[in-house]
């Protein structure tokens, strides 16, 4: 296999996304489809504007990803190259010699093959060899087991149930928004179905929030099975998070962009294969952004309620995954200030309707953006403040998770001193409007 560039990777995606946004366009304008027409209450463009661009993503992260798998050594994991295979002092005294058979976890019998000192080879039961490398870091295991991983080349693609199941699930929240944005679905349908795709990830995957981490200093909090409705309580929330910023021209996409951006930007270099995946959305939504911004001129597309949901959705996803998974690259506190802004604007949203007796799910002129649009402030500079602070917001998050990875209370003590911070200049905006 041919090695892959992660700059080609973001070009192949960019000019897919570029493409695939001229060409969709073109449709809804001669075909009135996915018109997202103006209206006095929450939308400020003054003429139908095609919404899109999330489709115009998705295609660019599909077909460039079919280009990664075609270049790549993909495998599909079984989950043997990530679970515990057996205790500490079992496995040592196994790996330690030269040849025999050994019993997973998950109760599939391999014969083991020693490579090196740290390398070793596993035959599967179909008879399928793969080398694997001896991965001893007692800081961040569980339970005093080895973790195993697989060594492959630096090419190797790891597919697993998740990401499976990531993919289809996140197609499926955009078809679901499609037909909102066409036809218009009641908001507890419309949560009812999110819910329904949160769900059906957690079950193909057995991934969710399982602890939030050291929270106060305490120990972590750990959540046990009460993590599934607090994971499905999230990732939905999230979701309708970046559709509610999704008010000024890229805003919602460029705070996506970030917290993907994030994400590669932590994770090392002997991780590099899973830089790949990250980079498919990064250049789809950089090729969008090019329309939403008008940087091409006058051929603005929107996400719609379809590309915000299905970009939440990833974006959630991704920070459940990086943070939960053995070897974490996020704490969970860290990835709230991925989120900072959609999130905090959110649940300040949602608290104000609630004391002034409104309909949560109505839509209502009360988001940052509305707030600053109401004092005199242009959409660019919006854009550009928001932006700058969702930047610098992850920095502080990516900073306190590098510096104090083993005290998330002060980064959780941080983000409440911000919150309180975002609260004061929120109701300073709402007076005298």
């Amino acid at each position: 296999m041919i090695k892959i560039i992660p700059a080609a990777l973001f070009f192949l995606s960019f000019f897919a996304s570029l493409i695939s946004n001229a060409i969709l366009r073109q449709f809804s304008l001669q075909n009135s489809f996915l018109i997202d027409s103006p209206n006095d209450q929450t939308k400020f463009h003054q003429k139908g504007t095609p919404a899109t661009g999330g489709i115009a993503i998705s295609i660019g992260i599909i077909f460039s990803g079919l280009f990664l798998f075609a270049f790549t050594d993909s495998k599909y994991d079984l989950d043997i190259s990530t679970d515990k295979f057996v205790s500490g002092s079992e496995f040592e005294k196994t790996i330690n010699e030269s040849s025999l058979k050994m019993t997973l976890d998950n109760n599939v019998e391999v014969e083991i093959e020693r490579f090196d000192d740290s390398s070793f080879t596993i035959t599967l039961p179909s008879g399928e060899k793969r080398l694997y490398r001896i991965y001893v870091d007692q800081n961040s295991l569980k339970n005093d087991s080895y973790m195993v991983l697989e060594k492959g080349s630096e090419n190797q693609i790891r597919i697993t149930n998740f990401s499976i199941g990531l993919f289809f699930f996140t197609l499926l929240v955009q078809f679901v928004m499609v037909f909102d944005d066409l036809w218009g679905l009641k908001p507890l349908t419309k949560l009812f179905l999110q819910t329904i795709c949160v769900g059906g990830l957690i079950f193909v995957s057995d991934m969710y929030i399982d602890s939030l981490g050291d929270l106060f200093g305490y120990g972590d909090i750990v959540l046990g099975l009460y993590g599934i409705p607090f994971t499905i309580f999230c990732v939905v929330g999230i979701m309708n998070a970046f559709n509610m910023i999704d008010g000024i021209n890229g805003l919602c996409a460029s705070m996506c962009l970030i917290c993907f951006v994030a994400i590669i930007y932590v994770i090392n270099a002997d991780s590099i294969p899973s830089l790949f995946p990250l980079i498919l959305p990064v250049g789809s939504i950089v090729g969008f952004l090019m329309y939403n911004l008008g940087i091409l001129g006058d051929r603005t597309v929107f996400l719609g309620d379809n590309g915000s949901n299905s970009l939440g959705f990833l974006c959630a996803w991704v920070l459940i995954y990086f943070s939960s998974i053995e070897n974490a690259v996020i704490s969970p506190v860290t990835a709230l200030w991925l989120v900072a802004i959609p999130f905090v604007d959110a649940v300040g949203v949602i608290f104000s309707r609630i004391l002034n007796k409104l309909k949560i799910l109505n839509a209502y002129r009360d988001h940052i953006h509305h707030k600053m649009l109401n004092r005199g402030f242009s959409d660019e500079l919006i854009f550009s403040l928001l932006v700058f602070l969702s930047g610098f917001l992850a920095f502080v998050g990516l900073y306190f998770n590098k510096n104090f990875p083993d005290q998330s209370f002060y980064s959780f003590y941080a983000f409440l001193i911000f919150w309180l911070c975002y609260y004061l200049i929120v109701k300073r905006l709402s007076n005298n409007v």
